[in-house]
């Protein structure tokens, strides 16, 4: 990894891990981490793959569909894994032909001098164990703590496509300069906090699944709205401006 942080890691599925780390405990929370300095842990492309080979401890990979970031569909692109020594996932379990479903980030070529070779390129990619890069893939959906430590939630590429899309927003800037809006769930309604009067606004609420419950345009001084009846307790809330957004994870109480 690219900082050197010590503490508990993230499992993924049928792997060793080479080393403990902090890191977030969710996809989602790995695409916008909850630390002052996210960039060490925000990846930089989030891939569907499938193996072509293995070199080292590395596996070379084709990009079937890309969800983030600028690699395209057909690329073959080198990811590299751990060595023993590393704070990477071992990737050489995977066998040729598999598929996988990574978030992965630039290399920083660590292995290079913690692995006593000089394989690794500036141009490769890396899978680090620091948060949750790794997701299962079968028949069309992808599983795995998407939303909840631990929990192995589900959901198709399509709606995963949503939902990473949402994962790696940021907040809303105020543009009264004061703090910034914050969304909060009380007595069945969805509330909007704080922050200067947002024009040109959308609040749109999925559940775990990824299934969209609503969306709706932000009217003037509105600031809440009725969840709708029997939505799941747990509601993944994006508010979009033009220029920026604000995703939460809310639990309804």
């Amino acid at each position: 990894m690219r900082h050197p942080l010590l503490a508990a890691a993230a499992l993924a599925p049928a792997l060793s891990l080479a080393c403990s780390c902090f890191g977030p405990q969710t996809f989602c929370e790995t695409l916008s981490p909850p630390y002052p300095e996210p960039q060490w842990w925000v990846p930089d492309n989030i891939i569907l793959a499938v193996k072509e080979s293995g070199v080292a401890y590395g596996a070379d990979v084709r990009v079937v569909q890309t969800f983030s970031g600028t690699l395209v569909p057909g690329a073959v692109v080198r990811v590299w894994g751990d060595c023993g020594l590393l704070c990477r996932h071992y990737v050489d379990g995977v066998a040729d032909g598999d598929t996988v479903l990574w978030a992965i980030q630039d290399c920083d070529l660590s292995g290079n001098g913690g692995c006593g070779t000089s394989l690794e390129s500036p141009t490769d990619h890396q899978l680090s164990i620091c948060g949750v890069y790794w997701l299962s893939y079968a028949n069309g959906v992808v599983s795995g703590p998407l939303l909840t430590e631990g929990a192995t939630e589900s959901m198709t590429l399509a709606e995963f496509d949503t939902f990473v899309d949402g994962c790696l927003a940021t907040s809303v800037p105020d543009p009264g300069g004061s703090d910034e809006a914050e969304l909060l769930i009380r007595n069945d309604r969805l509330h909007l906090v704080g922050g200067a009067e947002l024009r040109e606004a959308e609040i749109t609420a999925w559940d775990l699944t990824g299934r969209a419950l609503f969306s709706v345009p932000v009217g003037p001084g509105e600031r809440s709205w009725v969840l709708p009846a029997r939505s799941s307790a747990v509601l993944l809330v994006e508010l979009r401006t033009p220029d920026r957004r604000l995703v939460r994870r809310l639990l309804r109480p």
